[in-house]
């Protein structure tokens, strides 16, 4: 029986990654270190978690027999005391450890809460591993450790060329740790995420996701303002300033989710990869996909206009951290993935069908009774 440790079960990626697992295999144990919140304690969040993956997946049925092999311990990976924690019964014979909490924010971080919990919550699960004598390190971390690279970002041997904000800084030197901690290691490293591929869907709806609720709110309130119909096309005169890229990651949440599962039981070697998946689509397919569904027109993308309106400067006050992920001119290099989980695995793309799903899909789940909304397709 392998017996694993695991932080950030509730999370995106941590609780695809479980309930697959599990699924997958039955002599397979989980430790899960989660914080309670104000109103659920640990054990709940996690419940509720593993039921909402396993119905999303389509194995509600599995969701109690999933959770049997759960066990939870309360704390904060920030917080934690490694000694205290490695003295609890529920770690005992523990062999593996499966690293994925983290703090996305993209911004400033001025009190210091993105590199404590990114940063020094590491540093603990790495003191943490040791005091145990674990026999391999998984560490979940971003592709965007490349920060303002320009070109190729190999899987090894990761540079720092600077970053655009404290998260990109602090999951570098985070995997640095793990890298440089003499414990064998797997690095995984997702780009952005979106929903699966076959139909959009996702659990929570982060990052990117932001542009498309901005745009939507936008339109209900232009629309209410100018008294305009919502069901038809609206002129926003919007100017979004950043350069067209060829080259964003969108990762849908099921590959994500397939290839960290199949690398994860495979021996470890001590090497990264790039969970960003080989089809990049462009920031002028993403507007056009959005401003389709939307059904809004006269929405530019370029250098920067210094004749700014006043809903460009609303959309620069609320979107700025993101801008610079979509004028990215980063290529992310495969070959670990395709050495290890094989060509086949990334037999997929996103192009102009997945993005008209996923922004379909994001509208009708999390802006239901919106007037504008029909399904859109390519044809």
């Amino acid at each position: 029986m392998a017996k694993i440790f695991l932080t950030g079960i509730t999370g995106l990626v941590g609780s695809s990654f479980v309930t697959a697992l599990l699924k997958e295999r039955n002599d397979v144990e989980i430790v899960a270190l989660t914080r309670a919140s104000t109103v659920k304690t640990a054990a709940e969040r996690v419940d509720d978690v593993i039921h909402e993956q396993c119905e999303l997946d389509g194995y509600p049925e599995l969701s109690d027999k999933i959770m049997s092999s759960i066990s939870v311990v309360a704390g904060d990976v920030a917080e934690m005391d490694p000694k205290a924690i490695s003295e609890m019964p529920e770690l005992a014979g523990v062999d593996t450890v499966f690293h994925c909490a983290a703090d996305v924010n993209l911004g400033k971080d001025p009190q210091g809460k993105t590199f404590r919990i990114n940063y020094h919550g590491t540093e603990n699960i790495v003191e943490l591993s040791k005091i145990l004598k674990i026999k391999e390190l998984h560490y979940v971390c971003t592709a965007y450790i490349a920060g303002k690279l320009h070109g190729r970002a190999m899987e090894d041997n990761p540079l720092d060329s600077g970053f655009y904000n404290p998260y990109e800084e602090s999951k570098y030197k985070a995997e640095m740790m793990v890298r440089n901690a003499g414990i064998p290691f797997s690095i995984y490293r997702p780009s952005i995420i979106i929903g699966r591929r076959k139909d959009g869907k996702i659990r929570r709806a982060l990052a990117f996701y932001r542009i498309l609720e901005f745009m939507a709110k936008l339109k209900k309130h232009t629309c209410s303002k100018t008294n305009q119909d919502p069901t038809g096309y609206v002129d926003l005169n919007l100017h979004f300033s950043a350069e067209n890229s060829n080259s964003l990651y969108f990762v849908p949440i099921d590959y994500v989710q397939e290839a960290i599962v199949k690398l994860f039981q495979t021996p470890v070697c001590g090497k990264a990869f790039h969970i960003t998946g080989d089809s990049p689509v462009s920031t002028q397919g993403i507007l056009d996909a959005m401003c389709k569904v939307l059904k809004l027109s006269n929405v530019t993308l370029g250098a920067e206009n210094h004749d700014t309106t006043k809903d460009e400067k609303l959309l620069t006050r609320f979107l700025s951290d993101l801008m610079p992920y979509f004028s990215s001119n980063i290529i992310f290099d495969q070959t670990n993935v395709r050495d290890v989980a094989g060509d086949e695995i990334l037999d997929w793309t996103v192009g102009e069908e997945g993005l008209l799903t996923m922004t379909n899909t994001y509208y009708r789940d999390f802006f239901p009774n919106v007037e504008w909304l029909q399904t859109v397709t390519t044809d």
